[in-house]
């Protein structure tokens, strides 16, 4: 009887929890909901839904209408509001809300079309978020911004637009490849430079547009060439007032800054100006591509392939940097729809700093330590020219231009000290290297393509012809000290060397599609490309005070591809689908020019295929096959011997054969306009066949040669998925990432096969909150792991870690004073340095308005503030991993005045809010 009534007691609360629960869960949320038709009660998908600030205007929340016109606002706080609801076509639906934590449910909402010419309400009415076609349109006076913020800072704050640490700009997953300003090119498109010299309030109007390629859309016959841009519309006050900043700063221990852009806008002519001057490690405007390719000083033993795919190897901008941009981009359309556009940039870079460098080299046989400790002094002098010229007069043809002129002139010396030691820990050889190098180079291109349609059935052709040319001019002065311990020798070796590289490049294509009916389409492409290079060296060299033969000698090299191409192509707007076949015949001829040259000559099959699905708005899912052949580079195959650097000695093999890679990839976005959720994934995979790898002998010397060779194959996975959801209930967006990469990789160390692996994850995670009109906040964190296995010596095994914590807090005390911190926290563990590290960064910043107008700010800047002055880079290759620590600037401190320019002043500003409804 006990065990009946134990039994039912059991059954009868779990009843009620059951019962309790399930009104937790099917409880209404507090929520104002509704559904959007038209005049005629049928209802309208993606629809914006708005609450806005009734005194200013500022969105609080939003949702989009699904397929059933159905919409649902979970996170507003209490309070009243002015719920605005529009569609494309209809006149904006207006009524008052006043939200108490309860649920709202306006029912059916009707739109009336707009039929009549605009009115006032429809032309000054604030519309959040338009969805039309291929394009996302943001108003800019829907979200809240300081008065001194840049582009940058307002695209961080519009749903499913993400910007990482490193600049990348994205938009529901896809990346953002150019930005216009008025629909107009603003210096070449280059996001790097519009995110940072633009100020926020003077964009009306943030469209994010899913670009075709200028081919289709000319023609209507779609590709798997998509671009996605921003265009940026201003507002109509800075369309007929020059607008920009001033600004400039002095601190501590010397530092210094100043900014200036100034731009002028017409309905016919954009003028800009940018110039930045500073000491503080900031590189400016359109420094960056030149810096990634020129940052610090490298030698041979560099060239031997990263198997790390996140923490590649970065070139050394430690210590101080000062650097200089001054540029100006100019615009202007000639007619309707023909445009002619063009800008310069001048750059300077000092970089005075220092590194130290912990190196493991290992063979079959034997395994050795290094340290390096480089003092590197380095000058750039770059000046940039884009042009570009735009025909979209004739609905039937298209005509394009554009080229770019670079000259660059490099002045570095280093100082390197190399300490070599055996399996023992015992110094072995001590290397004292004094490196001088004088460079220039100039390069240039033009490129013209022109597109015709030929009839309203979507028959056209195209053409294209490009020409590039570049010359590098080098003066290189090496001092080597070596001194063996081992039987107390001392070598010293002193090179000077003259190098003059030349390269004329010519691109010509030829494209013609026939249709064949429905949406099915043939295309035939011709491609002819002809490379012409030549290499002229001078060298003297001393050893031991004792002149050597000189080394003298000419290089040329020619290669010639003709592709033929045959295409077939399914096109609807939902569904494309593109398979290719294309016969390329390749020719190589190359050698000094006192002999015979070595020639190659073959013929190659390279298919390809692609599949594009857009099943809805915001969804599309790409896969892509390509094969194509890569020729090995001229230093590969030279036949001559670089002994510039007498202990990374490197030789060429005439006999290299070309690589043959097979890509495949997968790429899936999709953004949930009415939940605001965004999922990205991309995962490629490569196979290289007869894969150049390089065959390395260490002599007991530690003189490492180099040589190159086809051996098997090589395979890379990579995969990267990220997942981005604004939780309404709680008012908060999270965002997590992930990345993984395997790669397999060979070497021939000793004539022994190296088999290397490498396995690399990185998982991140970040909330931040949804509205940041008084206070914005944000916090993460990213863990990355390497495991790196070779084959050639047992118990060498590399694993290292990299954990990264931050937070970010920025708060509007008033609508004057301002004030941002942000706090960085790296840790660095690894399994074969005794280097493990903690190392936090904290930077503050104060901000006050102090005009008017809002026309001048001071502001306070505080950077690491703990001095920690210390940078880490790791890397893993297939013969030796790594780990430098780079000195940076270190604690300053710098007091800030920004003064805008030609600014719209406040009275005017009240007398647009007051007629806006």
């Amino acid at each position: 009887m006990f065990k009946i009534r134990s039994t039912k007691n059991k059954t009868i609360k779990l009843l009620f929890a059951f019962s309790f629960l399930a009104q937790i869960i099917f409880a209404q949320e507090p929520s104002i909901k509704g559904i959007v038709v038209d005049d005629v009660n049928t209802p309208l998908e993606f629809a914006s839904v708005a609450l806005l600030k009734p005194q200013d205007s500022v969105m609080v929340s939003y949702s989009i209408t699904d397929s059933k016109g159905q919409f649902e606002i979970l996170d507003s706080p209490s309070g009243e509001f002015l719920m605005q609801i529009y569609f494309s076509g209809f006149l904006p639906y207006y009524t008052t809300i006043n939200f108490k934590n309860e649920v709202i449910d306006l029912k059916s909402i009707q739109l009336k079309s707009n039929v009549e010419s605009l009115n006032e309400v429809t032309i000054t009415a604030v519309i959040p978020v338009q969805i039309k076609k291929d394009t996302i349109a943001y108003n800019a006076n829907s979200f809240k911004i300081h008065h001194d913020d840049n582009i940058e800072d307002l695209l961080k704050k519009l749903p499913g637009v993400e910007l990482d640490g490193e600049g990348n700009l994205s938009s529901q997953g896809n990346e953002i490849t150019k930005i216009y300003v008025d629909g107009k090119e603003f210096f070449s498109g280059d996001p790097s430079i519009v995110l940072k010299n633009l100020s926020a309030d003077a964009i009306n109007k943030i469209e994010v547009i899913d670009k075709k390629s200028d081919e289709a859309e000319l023609t209507g016959v779609s590709d798997d060439q998509k671009n996605y841009v921003i265009n940026l519309t201003l507002k109509k006050s800075k369309k007929r007032n020059g607008f920009g900043k001033l600004s400039g700063g002095i601190g501590l221990d010397n530092k210094y800054f100043s900014n200036l852009n100034y731009n002028k806008f017409s309905p016919r002519t954009q003028v800009s100006i940018i110039g930045k001057y500073n000491n503080i490690n900031v590189t400016g405007s359109n420094i960056k591509n030149f810096l990634s390719a020129n940052g610090g000083l490298t030698d041979d033993s560099d060239d031997n392939g990263s198997t790390s795919s996140f923490d590649r190897r970065k070139r050394s901008l430690s210590g101080n940097l000062t650097s200089g941009v001054g540029g100006f981009h100019i615009g202007h359309e000639l007619k309707d729809k023909e445009v002619i556009n063009a800008d310069y940039f001048y750059n300077y870079l000092e970089n005075v700093g220092t590194s130290i460098t912990k190196r493991t080299s290992f063979t079959k046989l034997k395994n050795f330590q290094s340290d390096i400790n480089d003092d590197n002094n380095k000058t750039t002098h770059n000046q940039h020219l884009n042009f570009n010229y735009e025909n979209k007069r004739n609905s039937t043809s298209r005509l394009l231009v554009k080229g770019n002129f670079t000259t660059e002139k490099t002045k570095s010396d280093l100082n390197r000290d190399v300490f070599y030691y055996n399996e023992d820990g015992e110094l072995r050889t001590f290397n004292d290297i004094k490196f001088f190098d004088d460079r220039r180079r100039d390069n240039g291109n033009v490129r013209i393509n022109y597109y015709k349609k030929l009839n309203e059935n979507k028959r056209n052709f195209s053409t294209g012809f490009s020409f590039s040319s570049s010359k590098n001019e080098n003066l290189k002065d090496q001092y080597n000290l070596n001194t063996n311990n081992s039987n107390n020798k001392t070598t010293e070796t002193t090179i000077l060397k003259n190098e003059l590289f030349k390269n004329n490049n010519i691109n010509f294509n030829f494209n013609y599609t026939e249709p064949l009916g429905g949406n099915h389409f043939l295309k035939v492409q011709s491609l002819f490309f002809v490379k012409h290079g030549s290499e002229k060296t001078d060298q003297v060299k001393f050893r031991n005070s004792v002149e050597q033969t000189p080394l003298n000698y000419s290089i040329k090299n020619k290669e010639e591809s003709y592709n033929s191409k045959l295409s077939y192509n399914y096109n609807t707007p939902v569904f494309n689908f593109n398979i290719d076949s294309e016969i390329q015949h390749l020719y190589r001829s190359f050698g000094l020019v006192t002999e015979d040259f070595f020639k190659k000559n073959q013929t190659y099959f390279n298919p390809s295929a692609s599949i594009r699905y857009r099943p809805k708005k915001g969804s599309q899912h790409l896969l892509r096959y390509r094969r194509q052949i890569r020729s090995p580079r001229a230093s590969q195959t030279s036949p001559v011997i670089n002994d510039l650097n007498p202990y990374y000695i490197r030789k060429g093999n005439t006999d290299l054969k070309t690589e043959k890679i097979d890509n495949l990839s997968f790429n899936s976005n999709i953004h949930n306009f009415k939940s605001s959720l965004s999922f990205f994934t991309k995962i490629n995979y490569q196979h290289t066949q007869d894969a150049i790898i390089q065959s390395l002998v260490i002599d007991d010397d530690y003189v490492q040669t180099r040589s190159f060779l086809n051996k098997g194959s090589q395979d890379r996975l990579t995969a990267e998925l990220s997942l981005n959801k604004r939780v309404k209930q709680l008012g908060f967006r999270y965002n997590l990432k992930t990345k993984g990469t395997y790669r397999t990789a060979n070497s021939i160390i000793e004539l022994e096969l190296n088999d290397v692996t490498t396995k690399e994850y990185l998982l991140g995670a970040s909330i931040e909150n949804n509205r940041k009109s008084i206070f914005d906040i944000k916090f993460g964190a990213n863990y990355t792991i390497n495991k790196t296995e070779f084959s050639v010596v047992e118990g060498l095994d590399r694993e290292y870690i990299k954990q990264h914590y931050y937070s970010k807090f920025d708060y509007d005390i008033s609508k004057k004073l301002n004030v941002n911190t942000q706090f960085d926290y790296y840790t660095y563990s690894d399994s074969n340095f005794e280097s493990n590290q903690n190392i936090p960064f904290w930077n503050a910043s104060v901000s006050y308005t102090f005009t008017k107008n809002n026309n001048g700010i001071l502001k306070l800047l505080l950077i690491d503030i703990l001095d920690k002055n210390v940078n880490i880079v790791r890397r893993s290759t297939i013969n030796y991993f790594e780990e430098t620590t780079n000195q940076t600037l270190g604690r300053y401190v710098i007091l800030s005045l920004t003064m805008r320019l030609n600014s719209q002043n406040a009275k005017n500003m009240k007398k647009k809010k007051k007629k806006r409804f």
